[in-house]
C-alpha cells in the first residue's frame, strides 16, 4: 500500500506507536496500558492527529488500555482518494474496533471525533459502554456553515486558501489562535510542537485533501441530515458526558446545549472555564481527572464548575 509523506512521532510516544492494516486503509495508532484494563478509544478532530491526546495518553493508561488512532487520511494513516464523510470515518473506525477486538469501550471524541463517536455509539451500542464528547456532537438542528468556512467549502478556492498559509511558518502558527483560550499562554514546549506540526500539516498532501473533503461533508451533514441525526440520537441510550470550553470559538455552545436537551437526562454537560476548543491540550489534568473518574478501575468524585460528576 502506497503511503504519503508522513508526520513524525513525538519522542515520548514512540514506545506506544502501532499500525494495523484494515481492508482498504493502514491505520497508525497509539496503544498504552495493560490489555486487561478497560479500553479507552480516543478520536481526534478534523485536521488533527492522535498526538492531540499526547498529554493524557500515559496518565490515563494507569486506568485504561488507551487506544488513540490517526483517522484515515490524517497523520500517519493512509487514506483513499474518495470522500471523507462521517459515514466513511465511522465505518473505518468500526473495522478498527473489530480488528483490535475491543469491547465495553469508553469512547472519547473531540469535535469531529465526537461526531464520529456518536455515529459509533448509534451503530455499535453493544460495544460502547459510555461516550465523552468534547467540543462537538452530531447536528440535531439544520445549520448553515459558519462564514469562516465558506471559502474552504468551494472546490479550488479552499485549496488556494490552504496553500496561501504556506507563505510563512508564523502565519501558519497564528491560524491556531481561534482554537485556544490563549495560544501564547501554553507551555513553551507545546507552542514549539504546534508551530512545527501545523507547518507539516500544510505540506502533507493527503492530510490537506482529507481535511477539505471532511469539512465539505460536514457542511452537507449539518444542513441536510440534521433531522435524520435527531431521530437516531433520540433513540441512543449510551450514557454521555458533554464537555466544552467556555471560550470555544469553533463550536457554538448552543449546538451542544441542544444535544443535552435531546438526550433527556442521559447526558451531563460540563463547562471548562478559561478554555477554548482544545481542553485535552489546554487543561489535560482536568480531562484526565474527568475520564479517570469514569473508569471501572477507579472511583473518583470530581468537583468542576457545575455539580460533581458521578461515575457512570
Amino acid at each position: 500500500m502506497k503511503r504519503e509523506p508522513t508526520m513524525d512521532i513525538p519522542v515520548d510516544l514512540v514506545p506506544y506507536a502501532r499500525r494495523v492494516a484494515l481492508r482498504d486503509v493502514d491505520i497508525f495508532y497509539y496503544a498504552a496500558g495493560s490489555v486487561n484494563l478497560p479500553p479507552l478509544l480516543l478520536l481526534h478532530d478534523l485536521g488533527d492527529e492522535a498526538d492531540t491526546w499526547r498529554a493524557v495518553i500515559v496518565p490515563l493508561s494507569q486506568m485504561y488500555r488507551v487506544i488513540a488512532p490517526d483517522l484515515p487520511g490524517f497523520g500517519r494513516s493512509s487514506g483513499p482518494n474518495g470522500g471523507y464523510s462521517l459515514t466513511f470515518f465511522a465505518s473505518t473506525m468500526a473495522e478498527f474496533i473489530a480488528a483490535l477486538q475491543l469491547q465495553q469501550i469508553t469512547l472519547v471524541g473531540h469535535s469531529m471525533g465526537a461526531m464520529i463517536a456518536q455515529r459509533l455509539s448509534i451503530g455499535l451500542p453493544h460495544l460502547i459502554q459510555q461516550q465523552i464528547l468534547i467540543g462537538g456532537c452530531l447536528p440535531v438542528k439544520r445549520r448553515t456553515p459558519p462564514r469562516q468556512w465558506w471559502p474552504l467549502l468551494i472546490p479550488g478556492l479552499g485549496e488556494l486558501v490552504m496553500n496561501s498559509m504556506r507563505r510563512s511558518q508564523e502565519l501558519a502558527f497564528l491560524s491556531l489562535q481561534p482554537f485556544y483560550y490563549s495560544l501564547y499562554d501554553l507551555p513553551a514546549r507545546e507552542r514549539r510542537f504546534l508551530r512545527r506540526r501545523v507547518w507539516k500539516r500544510l505540506h502533507h498532501p493527503l492530510q490537506r485533501r482529507a481535511t477539505l473533503s471532511a469539512l465539505r461533508w460536514l457542511a452537507i451533514d449539518a444542513f441536510f441530515r440534521a433531522e435524520q441525526y435527531l431521530d437516531l440520537v433520540s433513540e441512543c441510550q449510551t450514557p454521555t458526558v458533554l464537555i466544552s470550553g467556555d471560550h470555544d470559538l469553533i463550536v457554538d455552545g448552543e449546538l451542544i446545549e441542544s444535544m443535552e436537551v435531546v438526550l433527556e437526562g442521559r447526558a451531563q454537560y460540563i463547562y471548562f472555564s478559561r478554555c477554548g476548543h482544545m481542553p485535552q491540550q489546554e487543561q489535560p489534568d482536568l480531562i484526565c481527572e474527568l475520564i479517570g473518574g469514569l473508569s471501572p478501575a477507579t472511583v473518583v468524585d470530581l468537583e468542576l464548575r457545575s455539580e460533581p460528576l458521578d461515575c457512570v
